[in-house]
């Protein structure tokens, strides 16, 4: 049997053990510092400019990659528990953000795989709040500008369309993907982009036709190889 005093002691020892297990599981961080979190990994999910060319070789993407860790380690620091229940959601979104990064990096990896990813120029809006399908940073959506462009659209465009010799070009560097049917349906949205930039030619200000000549050039010299494995 065991005795009263020996009882005590374990008793003792168990509730101990809770307190410490509480203080080291007591919550960290405050909403506000989510909020902190949230835009500094928002500017850091853009991929870095290189000339103006959104930067996704091996190099740029492993360096990102190595580096989400510590975004990772930050988000875990911040408990919300005992948070208003909306602030736990926001919690779970930005939870979310950075497992979609994480996953883009270990899985998808549409930048080496998917040759649609870098079709940038669009001129019909999405039948969705966001665009279906990973794509580039920094897409013209040249449907959301009023037409004829004025003088700061036009600018605005042409910066977009610049970029896209210098991504195309990095694109037959950058894709390693041998799937398929992303080969097919990638290399089928280039050329139907080539064509749209083509027809946008047509009525664009002249402003916008030096950079409209070269990247419909780029764009319309894509292909693929016999093995699907190259642009």
């Amino acid at each position: 049997m065991i005795s009263r005093d020996l009882s005590v002691l374990l008793l003792t020892v168990c509730l101990m053990a809770g307190f410490a297990g509480r203080a080291a599981a007591a919550p960290g961080g405050t909403y506000d510092d989510l909020v902190t979190f949230y835009k500094d990994f928002r500017a850091f999910q853009k991929p870095k400019l290189v000339n103006g060319v959104p930067d996704y070789t091996l190099a740029a993407m492993a360096a990102q990659a190595k580096a989400l860790e510590s975004y990772k380690q930050r988000l875990a620091a911040i408990d919300p528990i005992g948070w208003p229940i909306p602030q736990q959601v926001d919690y779970q979104i930005v939870r979310a953000e950075v497992n979609s990064l994480d996953f883009d990096h270990r899985v998808m990896q549409p930048w080496a795989k998917n040759p649609g990813y870098y079709v940038t120029f669009f001129t019909e809006e999405s039948d969705q709040p966001k665009r279906e399908g990973p794509f580039a940073e920094g897409a013209i959506e040249l449907w959301s500008y009023k037409q004829p462009l004025s003088a700061a659209d036009a600018a605005k465009v042409d910066a977009g369309l610049k970029a896209i010799p210098g991504l195309l070009t990095q694109a037959r560097g950058n894709l390693t993907g041998n799937g398929r049917d992303l080969w097919v349906w990638g290399t089928k949205n280039l050329k139907q982009q080539s064509q749209e930039l083509g027809d946008f030619a047509k009525t664009a200000p002249p402003s916008l036709k030096t950079s409209l000549a070269s990247a419909t050039t780029s764009v319309g010299g894509t292909s693929t190889t016999s093995s699907g494995s190259g642009l």
